[in-house]
């Protein structure tokens, strides 16, 4: 069977996550990243670059909006195939994306090189609907995958789309955008490091990342989910008695700031403060932080207790069955402010 050589940043696909639409090479900097195409084929095949050492970072294939395929990339520039034995004469949609998340201590820049297929792909059509997702290891599916006897930190235990951000925009059929870190938080880590907040790094493209240090100009979404606090919980309960009410007033500032910094990105988007899949020991902070922002008059800002989760996947995490109910409660708070069906 011969294979045609496509580029993934023509157009042929459409881009989808976090990225830079100007850059030359299509580099899957966040979970969520890669590409998009309807496609009638047999085989479909891509060549990726990884520079990774210490870890594997793994790639995810959709089909329809159904997770179909689930690939470790190997060191340096290798060839894998991502869907075979499908019938070349039925189209589907399918997405080609970066499933576990980005690293945080060196050069984790996957890029996609080329994609090889017998049929002839399109760029999908633009979903009318966009969602940004912040949030830490509960938000890039740490513990989706993999036992319950695992408790070593392996990539291989994290799956996005098996974790709530992926399955509401597949449900809502919207573009889904994802700047999640394990064990970062509204103000601080788990470990109390400060520098680790999601907001020092939100108007850029990939902070953490060599190369991604530059601002990210993306398009505005339709609503934003903020899914953190568990790690600064975390952090707070570390703290000796005396440093903890610095530490609460730190924390609602900072949830201040990061929901200022979206509405200043997103004028129009809904903004809902999802939080509790692990428990709720600074609800209360959150709650305060998001009635701030009512009170200085912004009306599309929203907080939503989320229910814990019954039962844990791997690495002590939630399990996909949690994940699925937390997508539920948040579709219900965004149909309901977006009025989407």
């Amino acid at each position: 069977m011969e294979l045609k050589q496509y580029d993934p940043c023509g157009e042929h696909f459409l881009r989808v996550g976090r990225h830079d639409p100007a850059e030359k090479n299509c580099c899957l900097w966040w979970s969520g990243s890669g590409i998009r195409m309807e496609i009638a084929c047999a085989c479909l095949e891509i060549e990726a670059e990884n520079p990774c050492t210490d870890h594997a970072p793994w790639m995810g294939v959709l089909v329809d909006g159904a997770p179909v395929c689930r690939f470790p990339l190997g060191q340096g520039t290798r060839r894998y195939v991502a869907l075979a034995g499908m019938d070349g004469s039925v189209k589907h949609e399918v997405t080609i994306l970066r499933d576990s998340q980005t690293g945080y201590d060196g050069n984790d820049v996957v890029k996609l090189l080329a994609v090889y297929t017998d049929g002839v792909p399109a760029a999908a059509p633009v979903r009318k609907l966009r969602l940004e997702f912040l949030g830490d290891s509960l938000t890039v599916g740490e513990g989706c995958l993999g036992p319950e006897s695992a408790k070593e930190w392996r990539t291989a235990w994290i799956s996005y789309m098996l974790a709530f951000p992926t399955l509401v925009s597949e449900k809502l059929h919207a573009e889904n955008e994802g700047l999640a870190l394990g064990g970062w938080g509204a103000a601080r880590r788990g470990d109390n490091d400060r520098e680790s907040r999601i907001g020092r790094i939100y108007n850029q493209l990939c902070g953490v990342t060599p190369g991604g240090e530059g601002v990210y100009h993306g398009p505005e979404a339709d609503a934003v989910i903020i899914n953190l606090g568990t790690n600064d919980g975390s952090a707070l309960n570390n703290l000796p008695e005396n440093e903890r009410p610095a530490m609460e007033q730190e924390l609602e500032d900072r949830a201040v700031e990061l929901m200022e910094m979206a509405r200043a990105r997103h004028p129009k988007a809904f903004i809902l403060w999802a939080y509790g899949l692990c428990g709720h020991p600074v609800e209360p902070i959150l709650q305060r932080a998001v009635q701030r922002r009512q009170t200085a008059g912004d009306t599309r800002v929203r907080y939503l207790s989320l229910t814990q989760a019954a039962s844990n996947g791997s690495r002590f995490h939630p399990s996909r069955a949690a994940h699925r109910k937390t997508a539920e409660e948040i579709i219900g708070a965004l149909e309901n402010a977006l009025k989407v069906q």
